[in-house]
C-alpha cells in the first residue's frame, strides 16, 4: 500500500480522550490507529495555540494556573477538560510528543511537529467580551496577547479574530515565535517541522503585507538555520514544511514569498490549503511546480466540506473529499493532507479507516464515489478577488461584459481528475428558481444526447438549490483532468448556485 497521506493531529483532539488514555500505551495507540495498514506517510502533531501544549520554558503553557489541589472551581478549567488531561500527562511524566515521534519511527512513517504561527482562537470573543460566548473562547488567548494590544495587526477594529492576530512586522512578535521554534527543535527528535501559516493566515497590518515579505523570508531563514542545527545534534536531516494558501497570488498578497523560500532551500514540503471547510478541486499544481521546482514535495489539503461560493452554506460529504483528492493527485500532487479528520478517530472510526485506506492513491480512489463541485480558493488577502465562479445569474446582465460567458451561454469548467474507466457519471446542477423549460448541453464541444437521469445518488445539495437538474454523461465523452459543460440559460431572474460532475463506480468501497 502506497503511503501518500499526511495527517494533522490538532491541538485538542487527543486531550478529549478519556483520562484512561493519558498513559504511555494510550499515547502510542493513537499513532497505531493512524499508521497500521493505512496510506499514511506522516503524522504532524500540533505543539501550540497561543500557549504551548508541552512543558515549555519558552512560552506560557495551556494548563498554566491549574492546581490539582484546588478542585474544580478554578479559572484554568474554563479552558475545558483538556487542561485535566494535560495535567495527568505531566503528573505521570509523559511527554506525548516525544512518544508520538518515537512511535512514528517504530512504524516507519514520518513524525512531524507542526506549529501554528498565529493562532486566533477566542480573540474576537475576548475583545468583544461577548455575552453567552463559551468560556473556553474567553480563556484561550495568552496572557501576553491580553497585555500587549500594541502587538496586534488591526487593534482599531474587531469583526471576528483575524484583527487581533499578532503583527509579524514587529520584531518582538517574530522573536516570541522564534523562541518556541528554537525550543522545539532543540528538544525533540523529529522528521521535520511544519510552520502552519494557515492558523490563521493574516500576519501583517492591512496594506503592509508587501513590505512584510522580506521580514517573513528572513524569519524562515532563521528557522532553517535552527533546523540545520537540530540536524547536527540528531544526526539526520530535519525537514522544513509550510502550510500556505492554495493560490500563489494569494500567498504573495498575504506576505508569503513561497517561491523565494523554495529557491533558498527553506521549503522541503508545501501544503496548498484552505482555512477550513473549503475543499477546492482546481488546484494550480503546474503553476506551483513551476514556481518551486521539482525538489519540493507538494501536498493538497482535501476536506469533506465544500462551500460553492462565499456566504453560502457549507456542504459536508466525503465524496467531495474523494473528488478533491483524485483531481489533485492527477495534477501531480505528491500526496494529500488531512486537517481536523483526527476527530473521526473518536466519533466515526469506521469513516476514518475508510479515508486512511482510500484517499492517498488514485487506484483506491477509483472505487469510491467522487463529486467534483465548483468552489473557490477560500484563503485570500483582504480585498483580493475571491475567484468564485458561482452564483451565475441566468439573465445576462450585459452582453460582452463577461468573456467567459459570451451572452446567454453558460460555460462550466470542472477539474475531474483521471477519466473514469467504469461506472456512471452525471452532471448535477442546482438553481435558485424553477426553470421554464428543458436545457440542452454540450460536453467538451459535443452535444449531449437527451436522456433520463435515472439512478442518480441522493447526495445533498445546498439549500439555495431550490430546483435541481441531473444529466447523464457518457464516459466516452469525458476527458482527463478537465471537462467543460455549456448550456443556454433561460433569460429569467434567478441563478445557478451549484454545479458538479458526480462519478459512481460499478463497485464501491
Amino acid at each position: 500500500m502506497n503511503r501518500n497521506i499526511y495527517f494533522n493531529e490538532d491541538d485538542g483532539h487527543f486531550y478529549e480522550h478519556p483520562a484512561a488514555d493519558m498513559t504511555p500505551e494510550g499515547v502510542d495507540r493513537l499513532v497505531d490507529t493512524y499508521a497500521e495498514n493505512t496510506q499514511v506517510a506522516g503524522v504532524l502533531f500540533c505543539v501550540n495555540l497561543q500557549r504551548a501544549l508541552f512543558d515549555s520554558a519558552a512560552w506560557e503553557t495551556f494548563w498554566v494556573g491549574y492546581d490539582p489541589a484546588l478542585g474544580d472551581d478554578q479559572p484554568a478549567l474554563q479552558r475545558g477538560n483538556r487542561v485535566l488531561d494535560h495535567a495527568l500527562l505531566r503528573e505521570r511524566g509523559i511527554d506525548q510528543f516525544e512518544r508520538w515521534l518515537a512511535r512514528c519511527r517504530h512504524h516507519g512513517i514520518e513524525g512531524w511537529l507542526t506549529m501554528r504561527m498565529n493562532d486566533c482562537h477566542g480573540l474576537g470573543e475576548t475583545a468583544f467580551k461577548q455575552p453567552g460566548a463559551p468560556a473556553w473562547t474567553l480563556s484561550w488567548p495568552s496572557t501576553w496577547w491580553r497585555e500587549r494590544p500594541d502587538l496586534r495587526r488591526a487593534p482599531y477594529r474587531f469583526e471576528r479574530s483575524w484583527e487581533g492576530a499578532f503583527d509579524y512586522a514587529q520584531a518582538e512578535v517574530r522573536a516570541h515565535h522564534l523562541k518556541l521554534i528554537e525550543e522545539v527543535l532543540g528538544r525533540y527528535d523529529m522528521f521535520g517541522l511544519e510552520l502552519d501559516w494557515m492558523r490563521w493566515g493574516m500576519m501583517f497590518k492591512p496594506g503592509h503585507e508587501r513590505e512584510g515579505r522580506g521580514l517573513l523570508t528572513a524569519f524562515v531563514r532563521d528557522v532553517r538555520r535552527l533546523a540545520d542545527q537540530a540536524a547536527v545534534r540528531l544526526g539526520h536531516p530535519v525537514l522544513l514544511a509550510h502550510r500556505v494558501p492554495a493560490c500563489p497570488e494569494s500567498a504573495l498578497a498575504l506576505g508569503y514569498d513561497v517561491a523565494a523560500w523554495a529557491k533558498a532551500g527553506m521549503a522541503d514540503m508545501l501544503t496548498l490549503s484552505s482555512f477550513l471547510c473549503g475543499s477546492w478541486d482546481d488546484l494550480p499544481m503546474e503553476l506551483w511546480r513551476a514556481l518551486v521546482g521539482d525538489k519540493v514535495k507538494l501536498l493538497a489539503h482535501v476536506e469533506p466540506h465544500l462551500c460553492p461560493y462565499p456566504s453560502q452554506v457549507v456542504l459536508n460529504d466525503y465524496s467531495l473529499m474523494h473528488g478533491a483528492a483524485a483531481s489533485a493527485l492527477h495534477r501531480g500532487a505528491d500526496g494529500v493532507y488531512l486537517f481536523n479528520e483526527c476527530y473521526r478517530e473518536s466519533d466515526d472510526p469506521e469513516r476514518l479507516r475508510h479515508t486512511l485506506t482510500h484517499v492517498g492513491e488514485p487506484r483506491t480512489l477509483e472505487s469510491t464515489e467522487r463529486r467534483f463541485a465548483l468552489s473557490y480558493p477560500q484563503v485570500r488577502a483582504a480585498g483580493e478577488p475571491d475567484r468564485a465562479v458561482l452564483p451565475i445569474p441566468l439573465r445576462v446582465p450585459k452582453i460582452g461584459a463577461d468573456f467567459g460567458r459570451m451572452a446567454e451561454n453558460v460555460t462550466l469548467r470542472f477539474a475531474t481528475g483521471p477519466k473514469p474507466k467504469t461506472g456512471k457519471a452525471w452532471l448535477r446542477l442546482g438553481f435558485s428558481v424553477e426553470l421554464p423549460g428543458a436545457l440542452k448541453f454540450h460536453l467538451n464541444s459535443r452535444p449531449l444526447p437527451s436522456a433520463a437521469a435515472d439512478g442518480v445518488p441522493a447526495s445533498p445539495m445546498p439549500e439555495a438549490a431550490a430546483f435541481t437538474f441531473s444529466q447523464p454523461l457518457p464516459l466516452d465523452m469525458l476527458l482527463d483532468d478537465s471537462n467543460v459543460v455549456e448550456f443556454i440559460a433561460p433569460q429569467v431572474d434567478g441563478a445557478l448556485v451549484w454545479a458538479e460532475i458526480m462519478v459512481v463506480p460499478d463497485r464501491r468501497s
